[in-house]
C-alpha cells in the first residue's frame, strides 16, 4: 500500500500535481506575506474594509467570468488544432463582458456603499469594477496554459504579480505614507503584469467566431457561471460590516484572507484532475483514479489540521496582538477549508467527467441559502466567530451533498 502511494507521484499524474503544488505554493507565499502585511498596516478596521472592497472586485469577476475558464479546461486541449478557436471565443468575450462590468460598476458603487453603510469606499469599490477586465485576462492564461498541461508557465503567470505586489509594496512602506487607498490600486492594478506574461506564454490568435461553437461553449458555461456568481457573493463581508461594523469585518478577514491559499490549490489541483477525468470512458477508470487522488487530498488536510493546533502563536507572529481575537476565528475557517478542499475530487468528477454542472449549480445555490441563513442568525451575537462557525457548518454540508451525489452516480 505504501509503495503504491509512493509511486503515485512518479506517475505523470503526481508530477503535473507537484508542479501544481510547488508552483501554487510559491504563489501563495508571496501573495500570503501581502495580506500578512496589510492588515498589519492597515488595522482591524481599514483592512474590514479593504478586504470588503476585495470581496466585492472578486464578485463582480465572477458575473463577468460567466464560467469560461471552467469551459477552457474542458474544450482546449493540448495539441488539438481547435484550441485557438476557443481560447478566441473566451478572449473576445472577456473583454466584451470586462467592459459591461465596468460601466455597471461605476453607477451601482454608490448603492453598495450606502447599502454597507460605508460611503467612504464608494470610489474604491469602483476601481474593483473598472479592474475587473485585468483579473478576467490573467484567468484567460492561467486557465489556457493548465488546460495545454503548461503548469509551469501558468505558475509563473499568477507568481509574477505577487511578487511584484509585494517588492512594490516593501518599497511604498519605505517611502511613502500607505493607506487604504494606496493598498487597493496596488492589489486591483498590478495583474496587468501577468496579462503581459500570460499572453507572451499564449499567445491568442483572434479567428472568426463560429455560432455552433460559441453556442457549445457558453451552454456548458452556463451553469458553471450560476455557481460562481451565487458563491461569490460575500455575504460574509458584507453581513458583518453591516451589523457587526469594520472591526469584526477586519477580525474575521485576516485569517480569512490568509487561508484563501487553499482556494489556490483547490482550484488548481481541479485543473490537473479535471484533464483526467474529462478523458476517462469508464467507471472504472473514474473510481481508480480518484482512489489515487485522495492521497494528496488526505496529505494536504492533515497540514490544515496541524494550523488549527497552532493557530494561537501562527496568528500573533502573523498579525500581532491587535488581531488575537482572530485565534478561534482561525482555527473554525480552517476546519471549514479542510471540507472545502476535499470536497475538490466529487466536484471534479461531477462537472468533467459526469458533464452536470447543472447540479454543481443545484448544490452552490443550496450552499448559499444555508450559509447567509447561518450568518444572520449567529453574526448578530457572535461577531465574526459566529461567521467562521457559518462558514464551517455550511462547507461540511456541501462536501456531503457532492459526495452522495458521486457515490450514487458511481457504484
Amino acid at each position: 500500500m505504501i509503495k503504491k502511494n509512493i509511486d503515485l507521484f512518479f506517475t505523470e499524474t503526481g508530477k503535473d500535481t507537484a508542479v501544481v503544488f510547488v508552483g501554487t505554493f510559491v504563489n501563495v507565499v508571496a501573495g500570503g506575506l501581502f495580506f500578512i502585511f496589510a492588515p498589519r498596516i492597515l488595522g482591524p478596521e481599514d483592512y474590514g474594509l479593504f478586504s470588503t472592497v476585495i470581496g466585492t472586485g472578486i464578485l463582480a469577476t465572477s458575473i463577468a467570468n460567466l464560467g469560461i475558464d471552467t469551459g477552457i479546461l474542458r474544450f482546449v486541449k493540448k495539441d488539438s488544432p481547435e484550441s485557438n478557436n476557443y481560447l478566441s471565443i473566451a478572449l473576445q468575450s472577456y473583454l466584451v463582458l470586462g467592459i459591461l462590468i465596468a460601466f455597471l460598476g461605476i453607477f451601482i458603487s454608490p448603492l453598495i456603499a450606502e447599502f454597507l453603510k460605508q460611503p467612504q469606499i464608494t470610489n474604491l469599490l469602483r476601481v474593483a469594477s473598472i479592474t475587473t477586465i485585468i483579473l478576467l485576462f490573467t484567468n484567460l492564461y492561467v486557465a489556457g496554459l493548465q488546460a495545454k498541461r503548461h503548469f509551469v508557465k501558468a505558475a509563473l503567470v499568477n507568481i509574477s504579480s505577487n511578487v511584484a505586489r509585494l517588492i512594490i509594496l516593501a518599497v511604498g512602506a519605505l517611502f511613502l505614507k500607505i493607506g487604504l487607498i494606496f493598498i487597493t490600486l496596488l492589489f486591483f492594478l498590478i495583474p496587468i503584469i501577468s496579462v503581459i506574461m500570460g499572453n507572451l506564454f499564449l499567445p491568442i490568435r483572434i479567428s472568426k467566431i463560429e455560432k455552433e461553437k460559441v453556442l457549445n461553449f457558453h451552454k456548458y458555461n452556463f451553469w458553471i457561471a450560476l455557481s460562481l456568481i451565487v458563491t461569490s457573493i460575500p455575504f460574509d463581508n458584507y453581513l458583518l460590516l453591516k451589523y457587526s461594523g469594520p472591526l469584526q469585518a477586519g477580525i474575521y478577514a485576516a485569517p480569512y484572507k490568509i487561508l484563501t491559499f487553499v482556494y489556490q490549490f483547490s482550484s488548481n489541483f481541479t485543473r490537473v484532475l479535471a484533464s483526467r477525468f474529462s478523458s476517462f470512458n469508464t467507471v472504472t477508470k473514474v473510481r481508480n483514479f480518484a482512489l489515487k487522488s485522495s492521497a494528496f487530498v488526505l496529505i494536504f488536510s492533515l497540514g490544515l489540521m496541524v494550523l488549527i493546533l497552532i493557530a494561537s502563536p501562527l496568528i500573533n507572529i502573523i498579525f500581532g496582538n491587535e488581531f488575537k481575537n482572530s485565534i478561534p476565528v482561525f482555527r473554525w475557517l480552517t476546519l471549514g477549508f479542510i471540507f472545502f478542499f476535499a470536497s475538490t475530487i466529487p466536484t471534479s468528477i461531477i462537472l468533467y467527467y459526469l458533464g452536470k454542472s447543472q447540479i454543481t449549480f443545484s448544490i452552490s445555490f443550496a450552499k448559499i441559502i444555508l450559509f447567509t441563513t447561518l450568518l444572520l442568525l449567529l453574526v448578530g451575537r457572535y461577531g465574526a466567530i459566529g461567521a467562521a462557525i457559518a462558514f464551517s457548518i455550511t462547507e461540511l454540508l456541501t462536501f456531503f451533498l457532492m459526495s452522495s451525489y458521486v457515490l450514487y452516480k458511481l457504484i
